[in-house]
């Protein structure tokens, strides 16, 4: 009896999420183009051919996961899952291989990009905000090349129509 009891009680707590502590970089975020030091071979890969996407558009689910995505239609969505590896599809033929975990407030992404045109290239990515939210850091280095993207939070989102590649009206 007691032991149903202690397991009742178990299930009826509330989860508390280890993500509770995570930042949140969830928004749309437009470049500051001033402020960021973009090299081409140092961009977020998978996301753009090179150099650094314009807008990020960044959810969190409450799984834990971070889904980054942007505006460029060719792209593909990079999914950070703290702990864990993924695996992301890179136009025309490569990967790129993360794993990811949360130090403090900071994502950090670490792994290899491979492509069928050259060696495999070691990655590192680190994810962080500003203490009011609205600034968003984004600091890259694939092999010796390094970039640092420097995003501001926005409210609105262009229409696909203004798109790199725009979408059909």
């Amino acid at each position: 009896m007691k032991r149903i009891a202690i397991c009742l009680l178990l299930v009826l707590m509330p989860a508390r999420s280890v993500f509770a502590q995570a930042p949140d970089l969830t928004g749309t975020w437009k470049l500051d183009t001033e402020r960021s030091r973009v090299e081409a071979s140092a961009g977020l890969v998978g996301l753009i051919r090179s150099g650094a996407p314009p807008t990020l558009h960044i959810t969190q689910p409450t799984n834990g996961s971070v889904i980054v995505e942007s505006q460029i239609n060719e792209s593909q969505s990079r999914i950070y899952k703290p702990g864990a590896k993924t695996s992301t599809p890179v136009v025309p033929s490569g990967t790129i291989t993360m794993t990811s975990k949360w130090e403090g407030r900071t994502l950090v992404g670490e792994g290899t990009s491979e492509s069928a045109s050259g060696a495999p290239a070691a990655v590192k990515e680190v994810f962080s905000t500003s203490t009011d939210g609205r600034t968003l850091t984004v600091e890259i280095t694939v092999g010796a090349n390094h970039s640092t993207l420097i995003y501001t939070k926005t409210q609105a989102a262009e229409p696909c129509r203004s798109w790199p590649t725009p979408c059909k009206p």
